[in-house]
Protein backbone atom coordinates (compact mmCIF):
# COMPACT_ATOMS: atom_id res chain seq x y z
CA UNK A 1 0.00 0.00 0.00
CA UNK A 2 3.04 2.19 0.70
CA UNK A 3 3.85 1.72 -2.95
CA UNK A 4 0.70 2.27 -4.31
CA UNK A 5 0.35 5.61 -2.14
CA UNK A 6 3.12 7.05 -4.14
CA UNK A 7 2.27 5.80 -7.53
CA UNK A 8 -1.40 7.35 -6.86
CA UNK A 9 0.70 11.02 -6.26
CA UNK A 10 2.82 10.38 -9.27
CA UNK A 11 0.05 10.00 -11.10
CA UNK A 12 -2.21 12.87 -9.00
CA UNK A 13 0.47 15.40 -10.20
CA UNK A 14 1.38 14.60 -13.48
CA UNK A 15 -1.86 13.53 -14.95
CA UNK A 16 -2.50 15.58 -17.96
CA UNK A 17 1.56 16.78 -17.55
CA UNK A 18 3.12 18.08 -20.87
CA UNK A 19 7.24 17.60 -20.76
CA UNK A 20 8.57 20.24 -22.98
CA UNK A 21 10.98 19.61 -25.70
CA UNK A 22 14.75 20.36 -25.96
CA UNK A 23 15.76 23.89 -25.56
CA UNK A 24 11.93 24.25 -24.83
CA UNK A 25 10.61 26.26 -22.03
CA UNK A 26 7.30 26.14 -20.09
CA UNK A 27 6.70 30.10 -20.30
CA UNK A 28 3.57 29.46 -17.72
CA UNK A 29 5.92 28.26 -15.45
CA UNK A 30 4.75 31.06 -12.26
CA UNK A 31 1.09 31.25 -13.60
CA UNK A 32 -1.68 31.39 -11.78
CA UNK A 33 -3.43 27.39 -13.07
CA UNK A 34 0.66 25.97 -12.75
CA UNK A 35 0.49 27.33 -9.05
CA UNK A 36 -2.76 27.03 -7.94
CA UNK A 37 -1.66 23.18 -9.36
CA UNK A 38 1.09 22.49 -7.06
CA UNK A 39 -0.75 23.85 -3.98
CA UNK A 40 -3.56 22.04 -4.67
CA UNK A 41 -1.07 18.81 -4.63
CA UNK A 42 0.86 20.37 -1.80
CA UNK A 43 -2.14 20.56 0.51
CA UNK A 44 -2.64 16.67 0.33
CA UNK A 45 1.04 15.90 1.44
CA UNK A 46 0.49 18.65 3.99
CA UNK A 47 -2.79 16.36 5.48
CA UNK A 48 -0.29 13.39 4.65
CA UNK A 49 1.94 15.41 6.63
CA UNK A 50 0.22 15.73 9.66
CA UNK A 51 -1.24 12.05 9.80
CA UNK A 52 2.25 10.85 9.95
CA UNK A 53 2.57 12.67 13.20
CA UNK A 54 -0.03 10.32 14.28
CA UNK A 55 1.23 7.00 12.83
CA UNK A 56 4.66 7.09 12.72
CA UNK A 57 6.62 10.11 14.08
CA UNK A 58 9.61 8.88 16.24
CA UNK A 59 8.41 10.72 19.45
CA UNK A 60 4.85 9.04 19.61
CA UNK A 61 5.17 5.86 22.07
CA UNK A 62 6.15 2.63 20.39
CA UNK A 63 3.00 0.88 20.36
CA UNK A 64 1.76 3.56 18.95
CA UNK A 65 3.47 3.30 15.98
CA UNK A 66 2.19 2.09 12.71
CA UNK A 67 4.84 2.28 9.38
CA UNK A 68 3.56 3.30 6.43
CA UNK A 69 4.08 7.29 6.07
CA UNK A 70 7.20 7.84 7.37
CA UNK A 71 8.55 9.40 4.15
CA UNK A 72 5.78 12.17 5.38
CA UNK A 73 7.04 12.99 8.72
CA UNK A 74 9.35 15.85 8.12
CA UNK A 75 8.32 17.13 4.71
CA UNK A 76 5.46 19.35 5.82
CA UNK A 77 7.81 22.85 5.93
CA UNK A 78 8.95 22.31 2.45
CA UNK A 79 5.03 22.36 1.04
CA UNK A 80 4.29 25.57 3.30
CA UNK A 81 7.35 27.05 1.70
CA UNK A 82 6.07 27.17 -1.48
CA UNK A 83 2.58 28.47 -0.17
CA UNK A 84 4.18 31.11 1.52
CA UNK A 85 6.43 31.82 -2.08
CA UNK A 86 3.06 32.02 -4.16
CA UNK A 87 1.21 34.28 -1.89
CA UNK A 88 4.35 36.66 -2.20
CA UNK A 89 4.93 36.02 -5.77
CA UNK A 90 1.22 36.36 -6.41
CA UNK A 91 0.39 39.34 -4.14
CA UNK A 92 2.99 41.41 -5.98
CA UNK A 93 1.43 40.58 -9.52
CA UNK A 94 -1.55 40.98 -8.63
CA UNK A 95 -1.02 44.41 -7.05
CA UNK A 96 0.49 46.09 -10.42
CA UNK A 97 -1.63 44.55 -12.50
CA UNK A 98 -5.15 45.62 -11.03
CA UNK A 99 -5.72 49.40 -9.85
CA UNK A 100 -7.57 48.99 -7.53
CA UNK A 101 -5.64 46.14 -5.49
CA UNK A 102 -6.38 47.72 -2.26
CA UNK A 103 -9.81 48.39 -2.50
CA UNK A 104 -11.43 46.26 0.04
CA UNK A 105 -8.21 45.01 0.77
CA UNK A 106 -9.77 44.24 4.44
CA UNK A 107 -11.53 41.27 2.68
CA UNK A 108 -8.34 39.35 1.90
CA UNK A 109 -7.88 39.15 5.77
CA UNK A 110 -11.54 38.22 6.07
CA UNK A 111 -10.90 35.09 3.99
CA UNK A 112 -7.86 34.10 6.23
CA UNK A 113 -9.72 34.80 9.76
CA UNK A 114 -12.75 33.68 9.13
CA UNK A 115 -12.43 30.61 8.19
CA UNK A 116 -9.73 29.85 11.25
CA UNK A 117 -12.09 31.33 13.51
CA UNK A 118 -14.70 29.37 13.01
CA UNK A 119 -12.18 26.06 13.07
CA UNK A 120 -10.81 27.38 16.15
CA UNK A 121 -14.67 27.51 17.84
CA UNK A 122 -14.56 23.89 16.04
CA UNK A 123 -11.91 22.73 18.22
CA UNK A 124 -12.65 24.31 21.39
CA UNK A 125 -16.57 22.44 21.14
CA UNK A 126 -14.73 19.46 20.31
CA UNK A 127 -12.12 19.37 23.27
CA UNK A 128 -15.07 20.59 25.67
CA UNK A 129 -17.44 18.07 24.87
CA UNK A 130 -14.34 15.62 25.24
CA UNK A 131 -12.99 17.09 28.20
CA UNK A 132 -9.79 18.12 27.25
CA UNK A 133 -7.67 20.54 29.25
CA UNK A 134 -6.45 23.91 27.05
CA UNK A 135 -3.01 25.29 28.82
CA UNK A 136 -2.58 28.59 27.98
CA UNK A 137 -2.30 30.73 25.84
CA UNK A 138 -5.52 29.52 25.03
CA UNK A 139 -5.82 31.27 21.45
CA UNK A 140 -2.77 29.07 20.27
CA UNK A 141 -3.02 25.88 22.35
CA UNK A 142 -7.07 25.16 21.37
CA UNK A 143 -5.65 24.62 17.18
CA UNK A 144 -2.16 23.82 17.30
CA UNK A 145 -2.59 24.27 13.76
CA UNK A 146 -3.34 27.88 13.86
CA UNK A 147 0.44 29.77 13.56
CA UNK A 148 0.12 29.74 10.03
CA UNK A 149 -2.59 32.44 10.18
CA UNK A 150 -1.10 34.91 12.27
CA UNK A 151 2.44 34.70 9.68
CA UNK A 152 -0.02 34.84 7.13
CA UNK A 153 -2.05 37.95 8.16
CA UNK A 154 1.40 39.52 9.26
CA UNK A 155 3.10 39.29 5.94
CA UNK A 156 -0.67 40.59 4.58
CA UNK A 157 0.28 43.76 6.59
CA UNK A 158 3.53 44.61 5.64
CA UNK A 159 3.07 44.00 2.14
CA UNK A 160 -0.23 46.89 2.36
CA UNK A 161 2.54 49.03 4.66
CA UNK A 162 5.40 48.17 1.91
CA UNK A 163 2.90 49.02 -1.49
CA UNK A 164 -0.05 51.22 -0.28
CA UNK A 165 1.59 53.47 2.31
CA UNK A 166 5.41 53.63 1.65
CA UNK A 167 4.75 53.08 -2.09
CA UNK A 168 8.42 53.46 -3.49
CA UNK A 169 9.35 50.47 -5.00
CA UNK A 170 12.79 50.29 -3.45
CA UNK A 171 11.63 50.98 -0.58
CA UNK A 172 8.89 48.45 -0.31
CA UNK A 173 10.99 45.64 -1.15
CA UNK A 174 12.87 46.70 1.35
CA UNK A 175 10.13 46.68 4.36
CA UNK A 176 9.33 43.32 3.40
CA UNK A 177 12.81 41.59 4.10
CA UNK A 178 13.19 43.73 6.87
CA UNK A 179 9.33 42.95 8.40
CA UNK A 180 10.50 39.00 7.35
CA UNK A 181 13.23 39.13 9.79
CA UNK A 182 11.66 41.11 12.45
CA UNK A 183 9.21 38.30 12.30
CA UNK A 184 11.75 35.37 12.31
CA UNK A 185 13.99 37.22 15.18
CA UNK A 186 10.44 37.48 17.21
CA UNK A 187 9.09 33.85 16.93
CA UNK A 188 13.26 32.61 17.63
CA UNK A 189 12.40 34.30 20.92
CA UNK A 190 8.61 34.18 21.32
CA UNK A 191 7.14 30.76 19.43
CA UNK A 192 6.93 27.20 20.54
CA UNK A 193 8.94 25.49 17.40
CA UNK A 194 11.02 26.52 14.38
CA UNK A 195 7.59 25.52 12.38
CA UNK A 196 6.52 29.13 13.03
CA UNK A 197 9.20 30.55 11.12
CA UNK A 198 11.15 28.58 9.39
CA UNK A 199 9.63 29.62 5.95
CA UNK A 200 7.99 32.70 6.11
CA UNK A 201 10.91 34.46 4.29
CA UNK A 202 9.85 32.49 0.97
CA UNK A 203 7.07 35.30 1.17
CA UNK A 204 9.91 38.05 0.44
CA UNK A 205 11.63 35.89 -1.96
CA UNK A 206 8.08 35.09 -3.63
CA UNK A 207 7.94 39.28 -4.01
CA UNK A 208 11.31 39.63 -5.26
CA UNK A 209 11.10 36.89 -8.07
CA UNK A 210 7.57 38.40 -9.24
CA UNK A 211 9.54 42.05 -9.24
CA UNK A 212 12.70 40.26 -10.96
CA UNK A 213 10.83 37.48 -12.70
CA UNK A 214 12.13 37.74 -16.54
CA UNK A 215 15.95 38.48 -15.42
CA UNK A 216 15.37 35.41 -12.58
CA UNK A 217 14.19 33.02 -15.06
CA UNK A 218 16.31 33.80 -17.62
CA UNK A 219 19.96 33.06 -15.50
CA UNK A 220 18.13 29.79 -14.45
CA UNK A 221 17.70 29.10 -18.24
CA UNK A 222 20.93 29.58 -18.98
CA UNK A 223 22.27 27.27 -15.98
CA UNK A 224 19.77 25.00 -16.03
CA UNK A 225 21.34 21.34 -15.51
CA UNK A 226 23.97 22.99 -12.63
CA UNK A 227 20.89 25.19 -10.88
CA UNK A 228 18.72 22.04 -11.02
CA UNK A 229 21.27 19.66 -9.47
CA UNK A 230 22.69 22.33 -7.05
CA UNK A 231 18.98 23.17 -5.65
CA UNK A 232 18.00 19.73 -5.71
CA UNK A 233 21.56 18.67 -3.74
CA UNK A 234 21.04 21.70 -1.41
CA UNK A 235 17.54 20.72 -0.31
CA UNK A 236 18.09 17.12 0.69
CA UNK A 237 21.04 18.13 2.71
CA UNK A 238 19.51 21.08 4.65
CA UNK A 239 16.59 18.35 5.05
CA UNK A 240 18.99 15.43 6.19
CA UNK A 241 20.84 18.05 8.62
CA UNK A 242 17.88 19.45 10.32
CA UNK A 243 15.62 16.72 10.36
CA UNK A 244 17.80 13.98 11.04
CA UNK A 245 20.78 15.78 12.82
CA UNK A 246 21.29 13.04 15.15
CA UNK A 247 22.23 10.54 12.54
CA UNK A 248 24.19 13.47 10.92
CA UNK A 249 26.39 13.49 13.81
CA UNK A 250 26.93 9.65 14.57
CA UNK A 251 27.86 9.27 10.67
CA UNK A 252 30.56 12.03 11.12
CA UNK A 253 31.57 11.05 14.37
CA UNK A 254 31.24 14.29 15.46
CA UNK A 255 29.92 15.49 19.33
CA UNK A 256 26.94 15.99 20.31
CA UNK A 257 25.95 19.63 21.40
CA UNK A 258 22.33 20.98 22.20
CA UNK A 259 23.33 24.80 20.78
CA UNK A 260 24.91 23.03 17.57
CA UNK A 261 21.73 21.36 16.94
CA UNK A 262 19.24 23.98 17.27
CA UNK A 263 21.79 26.26 14.62
CA UNK A 264 21.31 23.47 12.27
CA UNK A 265 17.82 22.97 12.23
CA UNK A 266 17.31 26.37 11.62
CA UNK A 267 19.78 26.42 8.87
CA UNK A 268 18.90 23.38 7.46
CA UNK A 269 15.18 24.11 7.13
CA UNK A 270 15.41 28.00 6.01
CA UNK A 271 18.05 26.60 3.42
CA UNK A 272 15.97 23.51 2.16
CA UNK A 273 12.71 25.44 2.03
CA UNK A 274 14.12 28.38 -0.47
CA UNK A 275 16.12 25.44 -2.23
CA UNK A 276 13.38 23.56 -2.75
CA UNK A 277 10.94 25.62 -4.06
CA UNK A 278 14.09 27.14 -6.77
CA UNK A 279 13.82 23.23 -7.25
CA UNK A 280 9.94 23.48 -7.83
CA UNK A 281 9.94 26.07 -10.53
CA UNK A 282 12.94 24.45 -12.36
CA UNK A 283 11.23 21.22 -12.97
CA UNK A 284 8.57 24.00 -13.59
CA UNK A 285 9.95 24.95 -16.41
CA UNK A 286 10.32 21.83 -18.24
CA UNK A 287 7.18 20.51 -17.17
CA UNK A 288 3.73 21.75 -17.35
CA UNK A 289 1.13 20.48 -14.96
CA UNK A 290 -2.57 21.05 -14.43
CA UNK A 291 -5.74 18.84 -14.28
CA UNK A 292 -9.42 19.53 -12.64
CA UNK A 293 -8.51 17.91 -9.57
CA UNK A 294 -5.43 19.55 -8.94
CA UNK A 295 -6.86 22.97 -10.06
CA UNK A 296 -10.55 21.71 -7.71
CA UNK A 297 -8.06 21.48 -4.97
CA UNK A 298 -5.95 24.33 -5.55
CA UNK A 299 -8.96 26.55 -4.84
CA UNK A 300 -9.35 26.23 -1.71
CA UNK A 301 -6.20 25.02 -0.31
CA UNK A 302 -6.53 27.84 2.89
CA UNK A 303 -9.60 25.95 4.14
CA UNK A 304 -8.16 22.30 3.37
CA UNK A 305 -5.44 23.35 5.34
CA UNK A 306 -7.47 24.66 8.54
CA UNK A 307 -10.44 21.98 8.50
CA UNK A 308 -7.98 18.28 7.99
CA UNK A 309 -6.20 19.00 11.37
CA UNK A 310 -9.82 18.27 13.04
CA UNK A 311 -10.23 14.97 11.42
CA UNK A 312 -6.33 14.14 12.11
CA UNK A 313 -7.14 14.40 15.64
CA UNK A 314 -10.95 12.56 15.48
CA UNK A 315 -9.77 9.48 13.79
CA UNK A 316 -6.14 9.25 15.65
CA UNK A 317 -5.66 7.65 18.44
CA UNK A 318 -6.80 10.14 20.97
CA UNK A 319 -8.26 13.06 20.24
CA UNK A 320 -5.33 15.82 20.99
CA UNK A 321 -5.00 14.32 24.96
CA UNK A 322 -3.74 10.60 25.25
CA UNK A 323 -6.85 10.80 28.11
CA UNK A 324 -9.54 11.57 25.15
CA UNK A 325 -11.04 9.22 23.19
CA UNK A 326 -11.19 9.93 19.50
CA UNK A 327 -14.49 10.02 17.31
CA UNK A 328 -13.41 6.73 15.51
CA UNK A 329 -9.90 4.97 15.36
CA UNK A 330 -8.93 3.96 12.35
CA UNK A 331 -5.59 1.64 12.65
CA UNK A 332 -4.31 1.15 9.09
CA UNK A 333 -2.15 4.58 8.08
CA UNK A 334 -3.57 4.73 4.51
CA UNK A 335 -7.02 4.03 5.19
CA UNK A 336 -6.73 6.49 8.29
CA UNK A 337 -5.28 9.43 5.83
CA UNK A 338 -7.59 8.42 3.10
CA UNK A 339 -10.70 8.85 5.76
CA UNK A 340 -9.41 12.62 6.25
CA UNK A 341 -9.09 13.69 2.84
CA UNK A 342 -12.74 11.89 1.71
CA UNK A 343 -14.13 14.42 4.48
CA UNK A 344 -11.90 17.29 4.82
CA UNK A 345 -11.93 17.93 1.04
CA UNK A 346 -15.72 18.49 0.37
CA UNK A 347 -16.40 20.40 3.72
CA UNK A 348 -13.14 22.52 3.05
CA UNK A 349 -14.27 23.23 -0.73
CA UNK A 350 -18.38 24.24 1.35
CA UNK A 351 -16.72 26.63 3.63
CA UNK A 352 -14.69 28.54 1.08
CA UNK A 353 -18.11 28.81 -1.00
CA UNK A 354 -20.03 30.13 1.87
CA UNK A 355 -17.39 32.46 2.74
CA UNK A 356 -16.88 33.62 -0.52
CA UNK A 357 -20.82 34.32 -1.10
CA UNK A 358 -20.57 36.32 2.11
CA UNK A 359 -18.25 38.58 1.31
CA UNK A 360 -19.31 39.02 -1.76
Amino acid sequence: MEYALYAILAVFLFWGARVCKWKEWNEDVLSYDQTKSFLGFCAIIIILHHCSQRTCAPWLSPRLIVPGLDVFVYVGYLCVAVFFFCSGFGMYTSCHKKKEFFKGYYKRLLKILIPAVIMWFAFFFVEKAKGVRVDPPVWINTYDYIWYIPAMVYMYLIFFLAYRIIKNETAAVVTIIIGSCVYFVLCMYFSPGTWWYNTTHLFAAGVITAKHKERILSVLKKGYPIWLILSLAITVSGFYISSYYYDFVTTFKLEWQESAYSIAEITGQVLSALFFVIFVILVGMKVKIGNKVLLFLGVSTLEIYLVHPLFVQLFSFAFIRPSAAPLYHIENPFLYAAAVVAVSVPLAYALHRGIKAVLK
